[in-house]
C-alpha cells in the first residue's frame, strides 16, 4: 500500500499560483506559423522562419540559428552542423575543414541559409541563395510582403567537432543570442 503524499499546509494551498517576471522566457514564443521544425530523420531536422514583416537579413537570421540551437538541446543533443543547401552554378566556395585554425563554439559567417521572398506586386516568390554569388535581395527589402528562410540541420551528441566550421554548440549559440532576437511577424 503507498504512503499517503505529505499535508500541504491550507495557506500554501488556497494561494494561486503567481507568475514572476523571473519564469518568462527570455525570448517570447512565435506565432503560430512563423517557426516550423520538421522532422526528416532521426537526427535532422528541416527548419523555417516565415513572416511578413521584414527587418533585416541579420536579425532573421539569428533568429534561425538561436531557434536550431534551442531544438538541439530540446532533442538532447550537444551541437549540430549546418546542412549547405548548393545548386548547380553556386559560386561562393565549400567551407573547408581546418584542424589547425583556431577553435570555436561556432562560427556564424557559416551559418548561411537560403531565403524565399515576394515582392509588392510580383506574380512570383524568387528564392535567393548565399552560394550564388549574387547580392542578397537585389530588390528593395522595404517592398518584400513575406518571405521564408529555411535550414537544414543534423544534430549530435558529445564532444563537437571543431574543426568543422559548419558545426555550432547549440548552448554557446543560445547563449549568444538569446538577449539579440525575438521572433519575427
Amino acid at each position: 500500500m503507498a504512503a499517503d503524499p505529505p499535508a500541504t499546509p491550507a495557506s500554501a494551498a488556497a494561494k494561486p499560483a503567481q507568475a514572476s517576471s523571473d519564469n518568462l522566457p527570455m525570448v517570447p514564443p512565435a506565432k503560430p506559423g512563423v517557426f516550423t521544425a520538421t522532422k526528416k530523420d532521426a537526427d535532422r531536422f528541416h527548419l523555417v522562419v516565415a513572416g511578413h514583416q521584414f527587418t533585416t537579413r541579420e536579425n532573421i537570421e539569428k533568429y534561425l540559428a538561436y531557434r536550431a540551437a534551442e531544438l538541439t538541446m530540446e532533442q538532447k543533443a550537444n551541437w549540430f552542423t549546418f546542412v549547405e543547401s548548393r545548386s548547380k552554378g553556386d559560386t561562393a566556395p565549400v567551407p573547408k575543414r581546418d584542424p589547425a585554425g583556431l577553435r570555436y563554439s561556432f562560427r556564424m559567417d557559416y551559418f548561411r541559409p537560403v531565403w524565399r521572398y515576394k515582392i509588392s506586386g510580383a506574380p512570383a516568390s524568387k528564392t535567393w541563395s548565399p552560394f550564388s554569388g549574387t547580392a542578397f535581395i537585389a530588390d528593395d527589402p522595404k517592398s518584400i510582403t513575406d518571405y521564408e528562410v529555411g535550414a537544414d540541420i543534423v544534430l549530435h551528441e558529445g564532444q563537437m567537432d571543431d574543426a568543422d566550421p559548419l558545426a555550432f554548440e547549440a548552448r554557446a549559440v543560445s547563449d549568444l543570442l538569446i538577449n539579440q532576437v525575438s521572433p519575427p511577424e
